[in-house]
């Protein structure tokens, strides 16, 4: 019988964030009878404990040095303890670039996957690195694909856990947590805190509607930079009727539940390439409205199950919020539409096969 190949993941994170949770998941969901993991972060945090609590093998790498090469060093050495014969870097992030030098000099096969804006600094910094050490880039996005046009790329779309995040989930113990009324209509937008994520967009047409509908509630589920955190708390103190309509929740763990609590999820970003939160919203039957941004109009087909409004238009945004009040009936069929293409095309299950897949090609080459 043949031992499972041992696999190297990296992620610069171990937080609760989105590019950590879907290593997570992917790890979680591997065939372990063919791949044995082992994963290195940058720093501790949730998953080393989590993860390390399920019986993988887990390590904190400090060390940079000069240029890097202690950092290198420590890398080479967990790989050569694990017999690693594949590395999968996570992001775009300098922290991967070091071990994926590391998998080099043992002319260990690589795979990096990128999951940020192509438009952003790092990932076009470190595009040369990605493009010189990696036999696969995995990308979220078209847009990332024709951004990296002349690699070696596969596009993988994200999954999501279906019995996690399924109809049958109830969300009155995160309503009952934040004093919010069983009865009301609730808007939820789920992620960091921040400009690119639209938080600022959502409480704007949030303050339009609070002006006109009693039974309308509005939570923001997620934290970030105390920056932007400080912009949300200023903008909710200069618009009284809407703060009393407002929760703001912090991070939570029990994302199923927080999905169940809404009625509506609102993903008004600037931009995206393959959003978690919003197939986990679909595959709870919950309708969202999303910016026309990345993969989002594939993800709804082009608005079958959700709603996709262009981004930046608030106008926009604060119609479709509108008719989901007006129309409520309606959002049970999208909602239902909404979790059949989640099982059909974007399970976890599928998301690993197809990334074990390109593992195979690659263990299995000369």
């Amino acid at each position: 019988m043949k031992l499972p190949r041992s696999v190297l993941y990296v992620s610069h994170t171990a937080a609760l964030k989105g590019s950590a949770i879907s290593l997570a998941q992917l790890i979680l969901g591997l065939d372990r009878s063919r791949f044995e993991p082992t994963v290195v972060f940058s720093k501790p945090g949730y998953w080393l404990e989590n993860l390390g609590e399920r019986g993988i093998s887990c390590h904190v790498l400090k060390s940079r040095g000069f240029l890097g090469w202690r950092l290198v060093s420590e890398a080479k050495a967990v790989m050569d303890r694990a017999r690693v014969g594949l590395v999968h870097l996570n992001s775009a992030v300098p922290f991967c670039k070091y071990v994926g030098i590391a998998a080099r000099m043992r002319r260990t096969p690589v795979v990096w996957h990128i999951r940020e804006d192509p438009r952003s600094k790092r990932v076009r910094r470190l595009k040369k690195w990605i493009r010189g050490l990696s036999d696969r880039v995995f990308v979220v996005s078209s847009e990332l694909e024709r951004f990296f046009e002349g690699f070696p790329v596969v596009k993988v779309f994200n999954g999501v856990d279906l019995d996690r995040f399924q109809p049958g989930v109830t969300g009155e113990e995160f309503r009952d947590r934040f004093g919010i009324p069983r009865t009301a209509f609730v808007f939820g937008i789920v992620g960091t805190i921040e400009e690119r994520k639209g938080t600022l967009a959502f409480l704007r047409a949030a303050e339009v509607l609070a002006r006109s509908d009693s039974d309308a509630r509005f939570a923001v589920v997620g934290d970030g930079m105390a920056e932007d955190v400080r912009k949300i708390r200023d903008y909710l103190s200069e618009h009284e009727l809407l703060a009393s309509r407002v929760i703001l929740t912090g991070r939570l763990d029990d994302i199923p539940r927080v999905m169940a609590g809404l009625d509506v999820l609102v993903l008004p970003s600037l931009w995206e390439g393959f959003p978690r939160s919003l197939i986990e919203a679909m595959a709870c039957g919950r309708v969202a409205i999303a910016s026309d941004v990345g993969e989002i109009p594939f993800i709804l087909e082009g608005g079958r199950c959700g709603m996709v409004v262009p981004c930046g238009d608030d106008s926009a945004l604060v119609q479709a919020m509108a008719r989901c009040l007006s129309d409520r009936a309606a959002l049970n069929e999208m909602g239902r539409l909404a979790r059949e293409r989640v099982v059909s095309e974007l399970s976890l299950k599928r998301h690993v096969e197809v990334i074990q897949n390109e593992y195979m090609e690659l263990l299995s080459a000369p």
